[in-house]
């Protein structure tokens, strides 16, 4: 059972198909590729650099619907 993951996901209903699917990849790829770096940060430190992440995905996402060109800074 220790080397078991359950996905909160697998225990929400109501979560859209989609949301559930995108939940345990994420899960994963972070579980299997990011494990050794997650296990020396703080919880705290890693959800504000995944909060950070995800502003900066969106950010991109929402320019190149808008037509923007990609900026790198």
């Amino acid at each position: 059972m220790e080397n078991e993951t359950v996905f909160q996901s697998d225990f929400q209903p109501d979560v859209p198909d989609e949301v559930s699917v995108l939940r345990k990849q994420l899960a994963i790829s972070l579980k299997f590729h990011h494990s050794s770096t997650l296990e020396r940060l703080p919880i705290e430190v890693a959800v504000q650099v995944m909060a950070e992440v995800w502003d900066a995905c969106n950010r991109n996402s929402a320019s190149r619907k808008n037509g923007a060109r990609r900026h790198v800074e």
